[in-house]
């Protein structure tokens, strides 16, 4: 691979902004619904610092044949120093071509908004725990995982959308580890054919469970209770967080409103139907019930909704 020169000029921000957008609307369609609601330039951060985190998770989970966990970690810990150098402005070409878009886009994101440098070395932290085959101990495990790799997120979403007060952020730490223990219970399947298990040991011997008997189903009794033992810890991180969009800039809250609407539609999805859990049949929203609940914050926008400091409900 060949390095490829930052472009700083405007044209080659915008096409840098371009591909990350693309990046979205391919990999990340729940998203996508979300961000479209965002005045253009707050949509291009967003979809930059998507692209970014995009970019961590596959140097984390891509198993490329002869390239062993070593390497992996190698180009994971290069791409770290990279973002070290990009916070402190001294970026320089050297970085892979499928990067480059990344880099051009982020280096204008740092311009115009005040990100915690510590949110992305710890979402960096959160994909190399992710490297070899893992389980959480405890819920104080998992919680230190969501927030590496979903609060984190959260955090630097709000500061992108004009709140960054000690209340704001923490409320964007709870709505983090529900959205990532909603992606967590989805997700079982998949993860379990990497070795990973997500669900903590605690949890699943107060249950007398464990991930095998999820997936087949082997004991609908206290596998439902498992299910809902996390849904509850999920809504409760919903909760906590539901004041979060009267913080924000009124042009952004229906934008947050949509994204967590469309991740707590997935909850309840899962607590009506924990058995679907263990088939391969993923549970989903449909891409109507996402467009609808997008159209609904676009209405809340056109109505004016943010303006008046309200919650969106």
């Amino acid at each position: 691979m060949t390095g490829q020169a930052l472009q700083t000029d405007a044209d080659g921000t915008r096409a840098a902004f371009d591909r990350c957008s693309e990046d979205v609307r391919l990999r990340a369609r729940n998203f996508w619904y979300g961000l479209r609601l965002l005045p253009p330039e707050r949509f291009n951060a967003l979809c930059a610092i998507y692209a970014w985190m995009r970019r961590a998770d596959d140097l984390a989970d891509e198993d490329v044949e002869g390239v062993s966990t070593e390497q992996r970690l190698a180009t994971i810990e290069t791409y770290r120093s990279r973002t070290h150098d990009l916070f402190a402005g001294a970026l320089d070409d050297d970085f892979p071509d499928e990067e480059a878009h990344i880099w051009v886009a982020m280096k204008q994101v740092l311009v115009d908004h005040q990100l915690d440098p510590a949110d992305f070395n710890s979402m960096i932290d959160g994909q190399v725990a992710d490297l070899t085959p893992r389980s959480i101990e405890s819920m104080a495990d998992l919680t230190l995982y969501c927030d590496q790799v979903a609060s984190t997120v959260g955090r630097t979403c709000v500061r992108v959308w004009g709140a960054d007060s000690e209340e704001a952020l923490e409320m964007a730490s709870h709505r983090g580890v529900a959205f990532q223990i909603t992606n967590i219970l989805r997700d079982i399947r998949e993860d379990h054919g990497r070795g990973r298990v997500y669900l903590p040991a605690d949890l699943l011997a107060e249950h007398e469970v464990d991930q095998a008997m999820i997936l087949d189903w082997s004991d609908p009794q206290r596998c439902t209770h498992l299910v809902h033992a996390l849904t509850d810890i999920a809504r409760e991180g919903y909760n906590r967080s539901k004041r979060l969009e009267s913080m924000l800039l009124p042009d952004c809250r229906p934008t947050s409103w949509a994204m967590t609407t469309i991740y707590r539609s997935l909850l309840e999805k899962i607590a009506h139907r924990p058995r679907q859990l263990g088939t391969n049949n993923r549970i989903r929203l449909s891409s109507l019930r996402k467009a609808a609940i997008a159209l609904r914050a676009r209405r809340f926008a056109w109505q004016g909704l943010g303006e008046r400091g309200g919650v969106i409900k």
